[in-house]
């Protein structure tokens, strides 16, 4: 597919002209193509990191999430994602520069890799264009590129990606078998789900939250597409984008999604500075999702335990700050009963056991209270602070459900 440097662009154009024809889809626009060497490929990724974080923000990312336990200390968020994405990335779509960039060689990355196996050939050329031109066309009609950049709601963020790498997987695989009718990519979709998933235990060297994130686009994707493909073809996924999932949530539970939607709870922390003086300097505000929440309970008690505290999930709100070396933080959550956020708080204090067993000042700095289906917890400040000013935060906090129109009617017979 690339040679020397230089694309075939023969087959460039037969794979583009594949790609909307089995997504029933015009470009609208030319898609440029750049190659790059190997070491020019990780510069681009490296700037297009800084450029949406930057140096400062990747370190406080780490540091946040370090203090809550889906990192570890001292981790160089930057490092593990540049390595990573090295490896890994095979070629990819930048919705910012509206190019198509593939590298001189291409290698089978992770997601590929799971491909090549269940097609049993060297797929890994017509794949991989397949499925970046498919993001392209996405970009031209859906708003790809503003729909997925970073935000104070990356749990919302991670399930409309979900949505578009299902979308790209599930057409590259239509490509690559000759259109195959909805059925037949809805088992291989099934097929690759299992593939991607006991991948996880490959990655080693990369903590499970950023795992799990990336590998969890596709395999819930696939999940998330093939339903809707069998069920009313491509023109049905095409609708999805005018009503995405809203919440990693809705594609654990397609439930929740498209029989009984459940939007997630939007949760507002009003009075935060009177929790946090002046001199501690706000380094993260987001919040986690149930997925998140999953792997922070696998990470200290057992995967069923992840399962089954963070299904109650329906909303959170995670606020970290920095003082020097101190980093302390805020979660509040809200619940679907308060049995789930009284389990959430019973299992949580197993957490917090485990990670502050050889620690016991870092034990006498945790505030954990439920009220109802509420819970908020508080690390990293003194005891007594927090309990003189905890009640203004409880007090001002705002909750509401966000807007959600289900992506198809409640009537199985319309198209």
């Amino acid at each position: 597919m690339v040679r020397g440097g230089e694309v075939n662009v023969d087959k460039l154009q037969e794979i583009k002209r594949n790609v909307a024809a089995t997504r029933g889809l015009k470009f609208t626009n030319e898609v440029a193509v750049e190659i790059k060497k190997k070491d020019e490929m990780r510069e681009y990724l490296e700037a297009s990191l800084l450029e949406e974080y930057g140096d400062e923000k990747l370190g406080n990312i780490s540091l946040a999430y370090a203090k809550l336990g889906l990192f570890p200390r001292e981790f160089d968020l930057k490092k593990i994602l540049l390595d990573f994405y090295t490896a890994q990335v095979v070629a990819f779509y930048d919705p910012k520069t509206k190019k198509l960039i593939l590298p001189e060689e291409m290698g089978a990355g992770f997601a590929v890799g799971a491909v090549q196996f269940l097609a049993q050939r060297d797929i890994v050329g017509e794949m991989v264009l397949a499925h970046e031109l498919t993001h392209a066309l996405q970009d031209q009609h859906f708003s790809l590129g503003d729909r997925i950049r970073p935000s104070s709601d990356d749990d919302k963020v991670t399930a409309f990606r979900v949505l578009a790498e299902g979308d790209a997987t599930l057409a590259g695989f239509s490509i690559l078998l000759g259109r195959a009718d909805p059925q037949a990519l809805t088992n291989v979709g099934k097929m690759l789900e299992g593939e991607l998933k006991q991948k996880r235990s490959t990655f080693t060297d990369v903590p499970q939250a950023l795992i799990e994130q990336l590998l969890f686009q596709y395999y819930g994707g696939v999940a998330l597409v093939s339903r809707v493909l069998g069920e009313k073809g491509w023109a049905g996924v095409d609708r999805l984008y005018a009503s995405p999932p809203l919440s990693t949530e809705q594609v654990l539970h397609l439930e929740k999604y498209f029989d009984q939607p459940d939007p997630p709870t939007e949760i507002e922390l009003k009075d935060l500075p009177s929790l946090f003086p002046p001199d501690w300097r706000e380094i993260e505000n987001n919040n986690l999702g149930e997925l998140m929440v999953q792997v922070l309970f696998k990470e200290f008690l057992s995967e069923d335990n992840g399962k089954l505290v963070a299904e109650g999930w329906d909303g959170d709100r995670f606020v970290a700050f920095r003082r020097g070396d101190e980093v302390s933080f805020i979660w509040a959550t809200v619940w679907d009963s308060s049995k789930d956020a009284e389990e959430f708080a019973d299992k949580y204090r197993e957490v917090l056991a485990k990670k502050y067993g050889s620690d016991p000042k870092g034990a006498q700095t945790v505030y954990l209270e439920r009220r109802g289906t509420r819970v908020v917890v508080v690390e990293g400040l003194e005891m007594k602070h927090v309990e003189e000013n905890i009640e203004k935060i409880w007090q001002g906090m705002k909750l509401e459900e966000m807007a959600f129109t289900r992506p198809f009617p409640a009537s199985p017979d319309l198209p």
